[in-house]
């Protein structure tokens, strides 16, 4: 353990060395540090034997997705870090096949495909290819999924050997669109890690209550993300139930079985304008569910979600009704301390509670909302003396019990990063330096820094490292953005305590 003092900063920044033994020991390390408020801050990093990569490998693919008849193709460029092309070195392989669920980046959370179709995730062809005199390559693969209906994605894991036969690995992913438009499903519940019996793993499924409504965003799209018209979408809720018994062999003794049965619970068409997201909602009760929706192509996108408790809910901790969510949006990207935000709260069900600006020390603001079934829109001011970057918006909305409909009481939670910061403060940072650098000689670089709006500081302090690019490409590291490292959300901890009293 080592303790520092560093008392004087330079501009404002604090900076601290220390040279590693060459015995140092090799794992990860901690760094802890006090910046006088008696807040500990922890950065890690590790301390290990590496050779920097001498290698850069460059694999690229088609940025439009391609049809399932098509072939694909990469293109592969390869050099060492000081210029010269990785001329007649070795190139090895493997590409796969796996699904496509988030298809399409301009709808997120949105899933595309049939989710019960099969054979979609394989180990397709090996790669063995040596690069030109200009360390360029093409990897090439006829199609081997023309019967499918669901997007997928073609990998290619590929690594640049050197002369001694030390890899650089890089992948590279190649999307294939199975139509013209697909229906993509969004749930507007919540997912977390469960057990699927179906494949003996772990996945990511989301989860809704039991005996309550489960709702659906429902969009008709093509590749980029632009919503079309539609009329006659099929939405059906399918109840996938097992149906479990033993079976005795002579040769492998009882074996645990089942007869799986697809019940259909319930039915709906939709029509959907250019540009419109359709909602729709189905009640369910308890176990494995299918939503699936089929357009007038035939294309059929699906996704599967749980209703109720789970055996898994006690053994990792999480055995308590999870609350619904309380949807919060803010009318502007980023405010100032003066400024009036105007806060939409939007619950699943009309009901009252609280609506809070909190702190890392505690709220700074409070109100009694009263939320009706459309939503409620909230003025807040915000005050000068919050000029800092840890505030966040919460909600609490709990709608009535009824016991007419022997309905219990339901707590809803939202939570918004509240962001605060001038954009007039952020810098743009370009660099101009040479082509090409040679060993023990002096190297000049010009800076130039810009803002968006408004005039150039007339004194910018600029830090300059110079790394290699070697190292960073090890564990591919990005470098850090300091406008993000200030104002972006912090990590926010919430605790929900139910308190009940007897009556």
């Amino acid at each position: 353990m080592l303790r520092s003092v560093v008392s004087q900063p330079e501009n404002g920044l604090y900076r601290f060395s220390w040279p590693l033994d060459t015995n140092a020991p090799t794992g990860m390390w901690h760094i802890r540090a006090n910046t006088g408020d008696n807040q500990s801050r922890m950065w890690d990093f590790h301390v290990e034997d590496f050779m920097p990569e001498r290698m850069a490998l460059n694999l690229s693919a088609n940025k439009i997705p391609v049809a399932p008849t098509d072939e694909v193709k990469f293109s592969v460029v390869g050099y060492y870090l000081y210029g010269a092309p990785a001329s007649g070195n070795a190139l090895q392989g493997q590409l796969y096949l796996r699904p496509l669920r988030d298809a399409v980046q301009a709808l997120p959370g949105f899933q595309f495909g049939n989710i019960a179709e099969e054979n979609l995730s394989r180990s397709l062809d090996e790669v063995q290819l040596t690069l030109d005199d200009h360390g360029r390559g093409e990897v090439t693969t006829n199609s081997q999924w023309q019967e499918t209906h669901s997007p997928l994605q073609v990998v290619l894991q590929a690594s640049l050997l050197e002369s001694g036969g030390r890899p650089v690995t890089r992948r590279v992913e190649q999307a294939i669109w199975p139509a013209d438009t697909l229906p993509g499903i969004r749930p507007q519940f919540a997912a977390k890690a469960v057990y699927d019996y179906r494949t003996d793993t772990t996945v990511n499924q989301p989860i809704v209550d039991e005996n309550s409504n489960a709702a659906f965003d429902i969009v008709y799209a093509d590749a980029q993300g632009e919503k079309k018209a539609v009329s006659g979408l099929q939405v059906r809720l399918i109840r996938e139930r097992r149906d479990y018994y033993w079976n005795w062999s002579e040769g492998e003794g009882w074996q645990s079985q089942f007869d799986q049965k697809d019940l259909v619970e319930g039915e709906q068409t939709l029509d959907l304008k250019a540009d419109e997201t359709g909602k729709v909602s189905f009640p369910v009760e308890w176990g494995a569910y299918r939503l699936e929706v089929k357009a007038p192509n035939d294309a059929v996108s699906s996704v599967r979600f749980w209703a109720g408790y789970s055996w898994q809910d006690n053994s990792d901790g999480s055995g308590a009704v999870r609350p619904d969510r309380v949807t919060l949006k803010l009318d502007k990207p980023s405010y100032r301390p003066g400024d009036t935000m105007k806060l939409h709260v939007a619950a699943p069900a009309a009901g009252k509670g609280y609506a809070m600006v909190e702190s890392s020390e505690g709220p700074l603001w409070w109100q009694e909302i009263d939320v009706p079934a459309d939503g409620l829109d909230i003025s807040i001011p915000i005050d000068k003396t919050w000029n800092r970057h840890d505030l966040y918006l919460s909600a609490l909305v709990v709608r009535p019990g009824d016991k007419s409909r022997s309905a219990t009481p339901k707590r809803a939670v939202g939570l918004l990063h509240l962001p605060l910061g001038d954009e007039n403060r952020r810098l743009a940072l370009a660099l101009e330096n040479p082509a090409k650098i040679r060993p023990n000689q002096p190297l000049t670089v010009k800076i130039k820094a810009s803002v968006k709006n408004g005039d150039v500081p007339k004194q910018v302090n600029v830090l300059v490292s110079a790394v290699d690019s070697g190292v960073l490409n090890i564990t591919d590291y990005a470098t850090p953005d300091p406008w993000q490292a200030f104002f972006r959300a912090k990590n926010a901890m919430a605790q929900i305590f139910m308190i009940f009293t007897a009556r």
